[in-house]
């Protein structure tokens, strides 16, 4: 019987605490060697190799670090854009030449001064996003921060989109309301330790 929208708050209310303490669980150094996995399998992909537009968020100390994937972009000659949060759950997606005029937002997150910004909805199919998550379920169920910038950018992206995790950060289900992202196995990508010091304390969802 599908949860009622109060019990399905209070669901992913549950599964994003749940999720913050297996990541607190993480050191930085598991998060840069998830990130260096993580860029690894993005590489050897089709869709990064054939993308000509890469848009992907700048890493927080809590995330796996996308700088390899950054600096990647940059180096290989694919057009760059990163996010810079506006409020209200809405995002603009910067293309940037440098990694030189990132500078921390009020919420600490690296995001681009001044660039060419660019609409998600006419970025064709050789475009590639690559999205963050505070977790994700083995079936592809995205449990983001709750802010709802990812899923509305989503929704009007009209490229190749993969998600990134800590592996330590898949769980076996997670509550999802129908508007969030959902992403095939074959597209999210983690890295990192399986296992925690504390294995098998988490409630299943």
């Amino acid at each position: 019987m599908p949860l009622s929208a109060p019990d399905l708050h209070q669901a992913k209310r549950e599964a994003r605490r749940a999720a913050r303490v297996r990541l607190c669980s993480l050191s930085p150094e598991a998060l840069s060697t998830a990130g260096q996995e993580i860029a690894a399998a993005l590489f050897a992909r089709p869709d990064w190799q054939a993308a000509g537009t890469v848009f992907c968020f700048v890493s927080m100390p809590s995330e796996p670090d996308t700088l390899p994937i950054l600096r990647a972009a940059l180096k290989e000659g694919k057009r760059l854009c990163v996010p810079r949060m506006l409020g209200g759950g809405q995002m603009e997606l910067v293309c940037i030449s440098s990694l030189d005029g990132l500078r921390p937002n009020a919420m600490g997150i690296r995001e681009p001064v001044d660039g060419q910004v660019l609409v998600p909805e006419t970025l064709g199919p050789r475009s590639l996003a690559v999205v963050p998550c505070l977790a994700v379920s083995r079936d592809g169920v995205r449990l983001g921060r709750g802010g709802g910038y990812y899923d509305r950018f989503l929704a009007g992206f009209g490229g190749q989109a993969v998600l990134v995790c800590p592996r330590a950060l898949v769980f076996d289900t997670l509550p999802a309301d129908p508007w969030d992202a959902r992403f095939a196995p074959a597209d999210i990508l983690t890295g990192g330790p399986s296992r925690l010091p504390q294995d098998g304390v988490f409630p299943a969802f």
